[in-house]
């Protein structure tokens, strides 16, 4: 399985990001994973040193002040869609999965574009700008609270699966790792079903190739 999972900024949307990576590695270790992101925030420490590719394109976040340098970043994000279209078109993704920021926006609408599956993660009890615009666009929004579920009306779908977080090498209880991924058992387990479904949407577009 191919997928690309846009994360820029803070450690709050990337290290999520590399958790499902990780997550998604360790189902499938054949799996190709790349992430994009800018060439300015924590992604170019983290991302490469979690042991996956970097893109970046030249997106920058914004908000709902009227500026000229507002309006300038905001033209720069559109404008990106175009590249994170090139990125796509090479590396061929099956999915296409944001955790939230202004890097999701134009990331997703090209992967729309394409008629590519798409999911957010939302981690934060309150959504962003980002995740508000896209969640009526994308397949699926992965939330880590509840009480996001009603804060996102206009979602066309909405599973509740906890925040996904790196962990370090050591040893820990099953109650400890779900502490500090603050995922139910419940969660964890419509987590698996997602993956599952990705999985055989994958299977059945191979399928189907000539």
């Amino acid at each position: 399985m191919r997928v690309i999972i846009a994360a820029a900024g803070t450690g709050g949307h990337i290290n999520p990001g590399i958790a499902i990576a990780n997550k998604i590695k360790k189902e499938q270790p054949e799996s190709q994973i790349i992430f994009i992101g800018t060439n300015r925030g924590l992604e170019n420490d983290l991302v490469p040193r979690a042991g996956y590719e970097l893109k970046t394109i030249d997106a920058y976040g914004f908000d709902r002040k009227i500026s000229l340098d507002n309006i300038k970043r905001t033209y720069k994000t559109f404008r990106s869609i175009g590249e994170a279209k090139k990125i796509i078109e090479e590396f061929k993704p099956d999915v296409v999965i944001g955790t939230g920021g202004y890097i999701c926006i134009p990331v997703i609408l090209a992967a729309k574009s394409k008629k590519i599956p798409t999911a957010l993660h939302e981690s934060n009890a309150f959504p962003g700008i980002a995740v508000k615009i896209l969640s009526k666009k994308v397949d699926v929004v992965l939330v880590g609270f509840e009480d996001v579920v009603k804060r996102l009306p206009k979602a066309k779908k909405i599973v509740v699966t906890g925040t996904p977080t790196k962990l370090k090498k050591v040893y820990l209880t099953e109650e400890e790792k779900r502490k500090i991924y603050q995922i139910t058992d419940l969660g964890k387990e419509v987590l698996e079903l997602e993956l599952k479904r990705i999985n055989r949407l994958y299977r059945n577009a191979q399928e189907a190739a000539p």
